[in-house]
């Protein structure tokens, strides 16, 4: 297998390219965008979307043959082709971890320790609480940027971990200057979505998925809402369409059969919705934040708003069940909540550019009018 060594702009497709030339490549170093890339196709979409394949394959020889016939060798064959694909895939993350945390500065030897940890956590008592609690700091740890642990460390232990300046090898293809028509000068940072004026469909739809995972950046009001509106409207179609198939399979087929052929198409037809919705849920949570951001709210801010949210709408549960009822007090206030939420966020949403910024230079919620 090719050594892989990202730096720079990864994009989705070389992300995936880059996993499987570097299904065995232990060495070399994968970005932060490499990374999570990687571990949204490989983790989610591709294992969501061939067991949903393989359960409607299963589910319509079942229905052809019922459980006699070829049902229960070609359920075997499902299985067997589906452990292989998830061993693959569990071979290849292993190295993609690898080289994410090689890529912010650690070592091998604490890496393959760490692996080897934890293939024997169930073992050893406690150990898998240990595990679980370092593999939570380990999301904050494959997130920083390249060469974030990179230091002149003077303690033994921390020079058995990180990689000094002296040997790691800083990529700045990132960082690129941006000459304005007015003669000054400005450092953007390159894959991130700045957009700024007048936004087309064409560059709308663009950035919508070049930046499916790019929190960072700023998209304006018709970068947004020329193209949001659109997919969420056919995930809820899809949504929809899948629960009403359900339905039907269920009162097509004698009731000793609806049961185990409603639930394999169930599963295989809502796995396959999924590992669609996942990227788009992706898309959909990152160009949100991208317009909120764009309006002037910090990060902070809006996780404090969808707290408050979060508070008000558990108020009105509690005050429609103690008026109408458990079942219909859940019923009627989460409608209200949904109605609620989405005023709320599509005022937001509509803001004009900088319309919440301040002219604090630091300001703790809001950005600088300085930046827009």
């Amino acid at each position: 297998m090719k050594r892989i060594e990202e730096s720079g702009e990864i994009s989705f497709k070389q992300a995936f390219v880059d996993f499987w030339r570097g299904l065995f490549s232990f060495g070399g170093r994968s970005t932060r965008t490499g990374f999570w890339y990687g571990i949204l196709m490989m983790r989610l979409i591709i294992p969501c979307g061939l067991l949903g394949l393989l359960v409607v394959l299963d589910g319509m020889v079942y229905g052809m043959t019922g459980p006699a016939g070829i049902f229960w060798p070609v359920l075997i064959i499902s299985f067997l082709v589906y452990s292989v694909v998830l061993i693959v895939i569990q071979i290849g993350t292993w190295a993609l971890f690898f080289r994410r945390m090689r890529d912010v500065g650690f070592k091998t030897t604490p890496l393959v320790i760490w692996i080897v940890i934890s293939l024997a956590k169930e073992a050893i008592p406690y150990l898998p609480i240990l595990v679980g609690v370092v593999d939570l700091w380990l999301i904050y740890i494959v997130s920083v940027p390249s060469g974030h642990f990179v230091k002149q460390y003077q303690n033994g232990f921390m020079k058995f971990l990180f990689e000094s300046p002296d040997t790691f090898e800083f990529h700045d293809g990132l960082q690129v200057i941006k000459f304005e028509p007015d003669g000054t000068e400005e450092t953007v940072v390159k894959g991130r979505i700045m957009e700024r004026g007048k936004v087309s469909f064409k560059q709308a739809l663009h950035d919508y998925f070049h930046g499916m995972l790019s929190f960072g950046g700023r998209s304006t009001r018709a970068g947004f809402w020329k193209v949001t509106p659109i997919f969420q409207i056919i995930m809820m179609i899809f949504g929809v369409g899948f629960l009403g198939y359900v339905m039907v399979r269920i009162y097509s087929y004698p009731a000793e059969e609806a049961v185990l052929l409603t639930f394999m198409t169930a599963l295989g037809v809502g796995m396959i919705i999924l590992s669609v919705f996942v990227p788009l849920g992706f898309a959909n949570w990152a160009v949100m934040i991208r317009r909120l951001r764009d309006v002037g709210l910090k990060l902070k801010t809006m996780f404090i708003g969808w707290g408050l949210m979060a508070v008000l709408n558990i108020i009105i549960l509690i005050v429609f069940s103690a008026g109408y009822g458990f079942t219909l007090g859940i019923i009627w206030g989460t409608i209200w909540n949904i109605g609620i939420d989405l005023i709320i966020q599509i005022i937001f949403l509509c803001l004009p550019t900088g319309a919440m910024a301040t002219q604090k230079e630091d300001s703790k919620f809001f950005e600088n009018k300085a930046l827009y």
